[in-house]
């Protein structure tokens, strides 16, 4: 065997053996194999009880973000695709009018909507602001549509889990929880996301976002629900709720944004305005052209 043909052959070699690491690559990344990650997940990521002192039983998985959303959805036997909206912000400087206000769109306008069209409502599970209200009219209405808070494991506490790091409690009438292996606020958003366009069955039925008052956090939930992605979540302002919902609200009135997260929401996103003074009834009707 002459040099130039055993060069040739250690070359061949070298590129099969190449392509086969690849390839294995490939079948081994839980992110980009659905099945495989399924597999991965389901039998680490077990359900378990959280036993809430009103009586009230929720169900929880814990998980890290990115995780296979099709395992974590299957995992805690939701239905999919099922229409899907998930609700950012909270009521951080609202006036006791517009709190009022509020209360009564989630009462009357989103949880009943979501009751009547079996829609799947996901949140950031704590108790409190609109996380609390949504969670209080689904509890004082006996409704049953699933509603599900994804919160960062590091900084909350339940019944069962002594937390000294924790500055929030779960709200006792969600149905479902999905903790994130996280320790800091924001560290839950990616997964609100995936499970929201997940639930949906991306794109197979309606998703939407609903933008109340919120601060740095709201805004990267509704970043990744705008600019990131192949499946875009429309979103539905709730203009004269502060903070972050008017300063975005302002910037799609006006066509005006500096900032560059502003810019890129406005410019990836289905961004619709509803003003609080509307009330319940333009509310129901905004659901209702969306998502029937």
């Amino acid at each position: 065997m002459d040099v130039m043909t055993l060069i040739g052959g250690i070359i061949f070699a070298l590129i099969l053996a190449a392509l086969d690491s690849s390839v294995s690559s490939m079948r081994g990344d839980s992110k980009t194999n659905p099945s495989h990650g399924m597999d991965k997940l389901m039998p680490n990521h077990k359900t378990f009880e959280i036993n809430f002192e009103e009586g009230h039983t929720s169900t929880a998985i814990q998980v890290d973000s990115g995780d296979p959303i099709e395992a974590v959805i299957s995992t805690l036997g939701l239905k999919s695709p099922s229409p899907c909206l998930f609700i950012s912000g909270g009521a951080g400087g609202m006036s006791e009018e517009d709190i009022a206000r509020t209360r009564t769109i989630m009462d009357d306008g989103v949880a009943k909507f979501a009751s009547e069209h079996g829609i799947t409502v996901i949140d950031g599970g704590t108790e409190s602001g609109v996380m609390q209200m949504i969670g209080e009219a689904r509890r004082n209405h006996g409704y049953s549509f699933p509603l599900i808070g994804v919160a960062p494991i590091g900084r909350i506490k339940y019944p069962g889990k002594a937390n000294p790091d924790s500055e929030a409690e779960l709200d006792s009438n969600h149905s479902h929880f999905v903790l994130v292996n996280s320790d800091k606020w924001g560290g839950e958003s990616q997964t609100i996301i995936d499970l929201t366009r997940g639930i949906c069955g991306k794109n197979k039925k309606h998703a939407l976002g609903i933008l109340i008052n919120g601060g740095k956090i709201a805004q990267q939930d509704i970043y990744l629900a705008t600019a990131t992605g192949d499946q875009k979540i429309p979103i539905l302002v709730l203009e004269g709720s502060g903070r972050f919902a008017e300063e975005l609200a302002t910037a799609f009135r006006t066509g005006h944004a500096n900032q560059k997260i502003l810019q890129a929401i406005i410019a990836g996103g289905d961004i619709k305005l509803l003003a609080t003074g509307e009330g319940v009834e333009t509310m129901w009707e905004k659901l209702e052209a969306h998502f029937t």
